[in-house]
């Protein structure tokens, strides 16, 4: 019994030790508003519409006809872990010059200046299909205060890009760490519960 005991405390301790996964952190984030809303644009934000065509999942996804981009801005936490994954689809084709699309997270500063920026090119992808964007967890850096979740697709002009193309699905999570007054109260919980088993045995 008190091996199982000593067993179940040790890991609960290591599960409250190890990070945890929070909720997604956009909004609006697979579009099913059946609108952009809390999307910014970036530029050319025109050509990006909202249709029920093609999504990765559920009724509506981001379509971009031309070349475009547009942004989401959230709040977050420096020294904490997030991790980017979204969904993007190009047809088959070549376009008419240099053009690419992708999806991105890119870490800003308080006066707005990048500190990391983490972005996937869709174009050499396979055609198509969607195909899925996922950055690991990157960990943003000392003063950075906002993520911009970023997707979209450009050609230099008078060059078109292959069009149209389709994004969907985007999920920020966070991976907080516990403090470290949680970890000692959860340490001392457990050198307690191990010192009344052993005076019961004894």
């Amino acid at each position: 019994m008190g091996k199982f005991i000593l067993t179940t405390l040790i890991a609960i301790f290591a599960i409250g030790a190890t990070s945890v996964a929070e909720a997604n952190l956009l909004v609006n984030p697979s579009f099913e508003t059946g609108t952009l809303a809390n999307w910014t644009v970036d530029w050319n934000g025109s050509n990006i519409g909202v249709v029920t065509s093609n999504p990765q999942s559920g009724t509506y996804h981001a379509r971009n006809f031309n070349d475009g981009g547009r942004y989401q801005d959230v709040g977050i936490v420096e020294g904490q872990q997030y991790q980017l994954t979204g969904w993007g689809y190009i047809p088959a084709g070549t376009g008419t010059g240099v053009w690419g699309s992708y999806i991105g997270l890119r870490f800003l500063n308080g006066t707005g200046g990048t500190g990391g920026n983490y972005q996937t090119n869709l174009e050499g992808l396979t055609r198509n299909q969607y195909n899925l964007v996922d950055t690991g967890l990157v960990t943003a850096p000392a003063t950075a205060v906002t993520a911009r979740v970023r997707f979209g697709t450009w050609a230099d002009n008078p060059w078109l890009p292959v069009n149209p193309t389709d994004f969907d699905n985007f999920d920020l999570a966070g991976s907080a760490i516990p403090e470290p007054a949680s970890l000692l109260l959860i340490g001392s919980g457990l050198v307690g519960i191990l010192g009344f088993t052993r005076k019961r045995k004894a």
